[in-house]
């Protein structure tokens, strides 16, 4: 199996996003664990940038946070999106800004 790191930016908005909306919603790592089905472990490495969340561990903290899945996705892809640009990584070769394509 091959490991592939995320990059740096995805990582740094996981982390930020997570801590922003769970002391928003004033729950511990605790709480947020056990509303998700996660351990507080998983959730202490998601918010330290130990680790990365797979798909289906963001879909459990999206509803251990009580938002539904596409908003938690969406506010995690803006989050994405402006670390990028506050590092410069969202430019290609012709100025334009890269497009999501499912």
């Amino acid at each position: 199996m091959v490991k592939i790191d995320p990059p740096d930016n995805f990582v740094h908005a996981i982390r930020h996003f997570l801590c922003e909306e769970r002391k928003k919603r004033n729950l511990s790592q605790f709480e947020l664990a056990w509303k998700s089905g996660l351990s507080r472990q998983c959730v202490s490495f998601f918010e330290s940038g130990r680790r990365t969340p797979t798909f289906f561990s963001l879909l459990a903290l999206a509803r251990g946070l009580d938002m539904p899945a596409m908003k938690f996705m969406s506010m995690l892809i803006n989050k994405v999106e402006y670390y990028e640009h506050r590092n410069g990584l969202n430019m290609v070769a012709d100025g334009k800004k890269p497009e999501w394509k499912a």
